[in-house]
């Protein structure tokens, strides 16, 4: 049979999550109807930025480990919800923090509304995030969610206070991205090990699969800025450097001998402009950070799919172990 002209080839994710794309269409329906339920402006701007969709990797992720289970699929769902509306609200916040214009390629929030309603939007979903995993009724799942929360901010103070810091250690590099992404991946997989009714020896292996899986990511994606184009990004390439944020790719060229004096001498140009982040993100693809960036983030993968070596065969599990090479072969 011909296939489709019309229909749209099926994006990188939604190949990887084709064993539960059922799953995510139940959860994007919950999802807007839980927007929708709230007052008139609060809904209107969160549906916005729901709209705007993301990968959903989060919501996947609790999904798939509740799936090495037998989960009930309402609190799966709640569960799912809850945290995307926790992942959400960080966005918000982060995008005022960082005054940034766009993210995927819309109009942010504060842009559109100011920052005085961001804030409360990014509260809001704070909460309304918390509340619907904390009817749960899982004391686990509770612990876990204000950790992550309370381990997020940290994460977000971090990177406030390390702005600019060109020279940070690996390990400071290292903890940032942990309490900024990592954290909240481990939290999925953990609390949907929860739901779906894991031994506690599952769901710390799920929890550290979650862990190295977000580190990986974040370093890709930390590594995208550099690498990708401004339309694959739906931002500037190379915005983190022009908002302080000092990342490995970064890091690792300035100490490459080929391009780190040159790039050094950018650093010492004050104020600098668009062409001097041009030249640093021409001297980046340049080094031998790109690749160094690349095998980092590799080795983040295959020791978050070692993780999985004590769960049986099954659908949820390929997928899981299909989301490491995913993670860090990705381009958008």
């Amino acid at each position: 049979m011909k296939a489709d002209a019309a229909s749209p080839a099926p994006s990188q994710t939604q190949m990887l999550f084709e064993s539960i794309l059922d799953e995510l269409a139940e959860f994007e329906e919950r999802l807007e109807t839980a927007v929708a339920a709230d007052l008139g402006p609060m809904a209107e701007a969160m549906r916005h930025i729901v709209r705007a969709g993301g990968k959903r990797i989060r919501p996947a992720l609790v999904i798939l480990s509740s799936r090495l289970g037998n989960p009930v699929m309402d609190h799966v769902y709640d569960l799912a919800m809850g945290i995307e509306f926790i992942h959400t609200a960080t966005l918000v916040h982060d995008d005022l923090i960082d005054r940034s214009p766009t993210r995927r390629g819309m109009t942010t929030l504060h842009e559109t509304m100011g920052p005085a309603p961001a804030i409360i939007i990014g509260d809001y979903y704070f909460a309304k995030g918390a509340n619907l995993t904390a009817g749960i009724g899982e004391p686990a799942i509770d612990v876990a969610i204000s950790n992550t929360v309370m381990t997020i901010c940290m994460g977000e103070l971090l990177q406030m206070t390390s702005k600019d810091d060109y020279y940070q250690s690996l390990a400071d590099y290292h903890r940032k991205i942990e309490r900024k992404t990592a954290t909240l991946v481990a939290t999925c997989c953990f609390c949907g090990a929860v739901v779906g009714g894991l031994e506690p020896a599952q769901r710390a292996a799920l929890q550290r699969y979650g862990h190295k899986l977000g580190m990986a990511f974040q370093i890709a994606d930390d590594l995208l800025d550099y690498v990708a184009t401004e339309a694959e990004l739906g931002k500037p390439v190379g915005a983190d450097l022009r908002q302080g944020t000092v990342t490995l790719p970064f890091m690792l060229a300035l100490q490459d001998p080929l391009v780190g004096p040159e790039l050094a001498r950018v650093l010492q140009r004050q104020p600098r402009g668009d062409p001097d982040y041009e030249l640093v993100v021409e001297l980046v693809r340049r080094s031998g950070a790109v690749a160094a960036t690349e095998s980092a983030a590799q080795e983040f993968a295959r020791d978050a799919r070692a993780e999985l070596a004590g769960f049986a065969p099954s659908p949820a599990l390929h997928t899981l172990e299909a989301a490491c090479d995913y993670v860090v072969g990705r381009r958008i």
